[in-house]
């Protein structure tokens, strides 16, 4: 398939512009006609067949809406050509011209969304590096879109039917407000991907803008004093039975199944929360990695080279297991995410971090508060949290965290931030306590 865009001969005497004509060939069978637009000569690049962005013609359009209209017509017919499977008539493309010119979707589109949404991650996935994790997330995300029916098409995403989409996430799926907007947020993502490439006709995505009640959610970390409990707590031996107490009060026990597995979690955590470092990089660290008092990593989310500081904690840990061999060269012992989650979890509760910890949530345009002692909230990432929130608060500039972190702006810091701006404000209260004592 090719196409060639070139200007007319005959000058318009009122306003001294040229026809932009436009030489389709699509399996052998060649076309020729005008697309509707004029422009005057020295707007017009006949090498790059273009117009100068900055131009304008005698209706008001601008030299980068032409440009944008001339690659449209020619990734309509790219797509229509992928679906034909005999030679075109003139006649047939006279009629997908005049289809590109208004704007309608050649054949191709009549697919099933699905189709196009598994080539959007095949070809989103390898530009943006996703990880993965972040294909998993995408995985979920096709699934929501299959609930909306077999053999859907582009048109169901209309006003109406990205409403409809909202809906059903916060109802069916009865996710809370900030799900439900990244999971819009992937949406627009998509059909904006469709739109560009030809798939779709200018949906109204970006017109819909639905409501979404979004409440912080508490940032949940380690203080000072519980971080260095867990990090000096010896893990029982299996089989031991601990009583422990809930935040209401009430007694109960706990038998410990797999101390060996609760002792690595305890010391990947603690060297997360040492180090500022992602489980994801935790994980991948090997022992080339670690240079004199320095760790180098490249980050698997942003793919950033962080020299990172070692300090005390972070080598005893690291020379606990500098005897170990283990696989590609790691220098610490691994265990899946989830799996650290669970033991990590465990662990918070047998070291007594019971406090009641609220959430507000808005499900289904509902406010539903959810009170859970802190052990069930803390995750692998409450790691790095904990890292930068007592660095913050110990009076470490922002921006020397922030190289640590491999954080590009303070937009991404501003909770810890105030978090520590609010730890200073107690410390200087106890501060005082002391010294009107």
């Amino acid at each position: 398939m090719t196409i060639f865009y070139y200007l007319a001969p005959d000058v318009s005497k009122k306003t001294g512009e040229q026809r932009i004509r436009v030489a389709i060939t699509v399996n052998k069978t060649r076309y020729i006609s005008t697309v509707g637009i004029t422009v005057k000569a020295d707007d017009w690049n006949g090498e790059t067949q273009s117009v100068v962005a900055k131009s304008e013609n005698s209706k008001g359009l601008k030299g980068t809406t032409i440009n944008d209209r001339l690659s449209y017509i020619r990734k309509h017919f790219e797509n229509y050509e992928k679906e034909l499977s005999h030679r075109p008539t003139e006649e047939e493309l006279k009629k997908e011209l005049d289809n590109a010119i208004n704007g309608v979707i050649p054949v191709k589109a009549s697919k099933n969304v699905l189709t196009y949404f598994d080539r959007f991650i095949r070809e989103e996935s390898i530009d943006c590096q996703w990880t993965p994790g972040t294909m998993e997330c995408w995985h979920a995300f096709r699934n929501h879109l299959a609930a909306q029916g077999r053999g859907i098409q582009f048109d169901h995403f209309n006003n109406e039917g990205i409403n409809k989409f909202v809906r059903y996430l916060r109802t069916t799926c009865e996710m809370g407000e900030n799900t439900v907007q990244k999971h819009y947020l992937n949406l627009k993502w998509f059909l904006g991907w469709a739109v560009r490439n030809g798939y779709a006709k200018d949906s109204e995505i970006g017109k819909v803008q639905p409501k979404f009640k979004i409440i912080d959610k508490p940032v949940i970390f380690l203080t000072k004093d519980e971080l260095l409990t867990l990090y000096n707590f010896q893990v029982p031996a299996n089989g031991t039975k601990v009583k422990l107490h809930n935040y209401e009060g009430e007694e109960y026990e706990k038998e410990i199944h797999d101390a060996a597995a609760l002792e690595k979690t305890r010391d990947l955590f603690c060297f997360c929360a040492f180090t500022s470092l992602r489980y994801s990089d935790m994980a991948n660290l090997k022992r080339t990695d670690v240079i004199g008092d320095c760790i180098y990593i490249t980050t698997q989310k942003t793919n950033d080279r962080l020299p990172i500081n070692l300090n005390k904690y972070s080598k005893a840990i690291l020379a606990k297991y500098k005897k170990e061999k283990f696989p590609n060269g790691q220098a610490l012992p691994v265990i899946t995410n989830q799996r650290m989650n669970e033991y990590l979890k465990d662990l918070c509760e047998l070291c007594g971090f019971n406090a009641p910890i609220t959430r507000v949530v808005v499900r289904a345009g509902k406010r539903v508060e959810e009170t859970r002692p802190k052990y069930e909230l803390v995750g692998t990432h409450a790691g790095r949290r904990t890292f930068i929130c007592f660095a913050l608060s110990s009076g470490i500039p922002p921006q020397v965290v922030m190289k640590w972190t491999g954080h590009s702006d303070y937009k991404a810091m501003k909770p810890y931030i105030d978090i520590a701006e609010k730890v200073k404000a107690e410390q200087m209260a106890i501060f005082e306590k002391g010294l009107d004592g």
